[in-house]
């Protein structure tokens, strides 16, 4: 169980510890849906989407986002072909390898690429574990060629820090979910029978890029569209100490603890030899909802960042402010982490308190599942 899915059970022994320490939630709640105010939101093209919708879109702008951020493995979605057995661990490592984040690896490292991962001022090994299985046949080389392509378009087309023109982003928005539904495959062990019949029945990277309907590309597009419309892409590369064009802002998918808590992006100017530029980095969850006036899901949220902060106990992130990017809405709010724990806790006082507090908590939770805190 990750993070994550402690918070949503509101009897888990987290989401209790939260909704009685956190009591001036309904007012940081307040705070984002002020933030939203009066802006219309990017909406469906459909007037009643079919339920798994909304998580489709989501989880593809999500990985949008995150190659806007960096171009690095799409980790969750490798993991996700191994679990559909459409690789093997060799196979997935050479695939993570190609990235531009991990190809200048040594290749004691390069050879298990999928488990090296970035972080502000080191790289991190998650270590092996992978079964050598024999993928369904043909799989491999759609999936190598497949991501192949999509390396070299995204480098054309929107290195990192750049969106692309109309037409380039619904390229990549075709791309963005199919991978997301690979990743989907890693996080709950199901396969999109659309998906599963083109790879498992011998299919084509055109009938992969033909799985999202036209409705979500245009969906998608206007996303990425509504980032530059309201300033939000200017707002990341601020964070990221405003690096040049096509230069990454930051980490994509930073793993904050392996196996519990995995963040959505890490904006800064970072650099795992050298370290991160101004000693500061900004934890941002992206967000795809329509509305915000849930106080309950949006508490959950707030409680999540802040806590992603707390658990970087090894401070390997540089953690220094966290955010909530509302993608239809084009809107980023952002908080110190400080700022935002005090405001939760409704007092100043109690800060260091608390979080001492909660990270003997969440250290008993993950002992039991046989986790740890990260180290310096």
């Amino acid at each position: 169980m990750s993070l994550t899915s402690e918070l949503a059970d509101p009897a888990g022994l987290l989401s209790r510890w939260c909704a009685r320490v956190f009591t001036g939630t309904p007012l940081a709640a307040r705070r984002v849906e002020e933030a939203v105010h009066g802006v219309h939101p990017v909406r469906p093209a459909l007037a009643r989407p079919p339920r798994q919708h909304w998580a489709q879109v989501g989880g593809a702008f999500g990985q949008r986002v995150a190659d806007l951020v960096q171009a690095a493995p799409p980790y969750y979605a490798l993991l996700g072909m191994l679990r559909a057995q459409w690789g093997g661990a060799a196979w997935a490592h050479d695939q993570a390898a190609a990235y531009p984040t991990h190809a200048g690896l040594p290749g004691e490292y390069r050879a298990r690429a999928l488990n090296i991962r970035p972080a502000a001022t080191t790289w991190l090994d998650l270590g092996d574990g992978f079964p050598d299985i024999d993928p369904v046949p043909g799989a491999p080389l759609l999936w190598a060629d497949f991501l192949a392509r999509a390396r070299r378009y995204q480098a054309r087309h929107a290195p990192p820090g750049l969106l692309g023109e109309p037409g380039a982003e619904a390229g990549l928005a075709r791309t963005a979910w199919v991978l997301s539904a690979c990743e989907d495959i890693y996080r709950s062990g199901e396969t999109d029978p659309r998906l599963g019949r083109v790879v498992d029945g011998g299919g084509t990277i055109d009938q992969l890029r033909a799985l999202p309907g036209d409705e979500v590309v245009t969906e998608l597009t206007g996303l990425a569209r509504r980032l530059h419309e309201r300033g939000v892409l200017w707002e990341l590369r601020r964070l990221a100490g405003v690096p040049p064009e096509g230069t990454q802002l930051g980490i994509a998918g930073p793993t904050i603890v392996p196996g519990w808590a995995d963040g959505d992006l890490l904006l800064g100017r970072i650099d795992p030899e050298a370290g991160i530029g101004d000693g500061t980095a900004t934890l941002v969850d992206v967000k795809t909802v329509v509305t915000v006036r849930d106080p309950g899901r949006v508490a959950r949220w707030l409680w999540q960042i802040l806590l992603y902060a707390w658990l970087d106990t090894g401070d390997l992130y540089r953690i220094r402010d966290v955010g909530l990017l509302l993608a239809r809405h084009g809107t980023l709010v952002c908080w110190p982490v400080d700022e935002l724990a005090a405001e939760l806790l409704g007092t100043a006082d109690l800060v260091e308190h608390r979080r001492d507090e909660f990270r003997d908590l969440a250290s008993g939770i993950l002992r039991r599942a046989g986790l740890s805190l990260p180290e310096s």
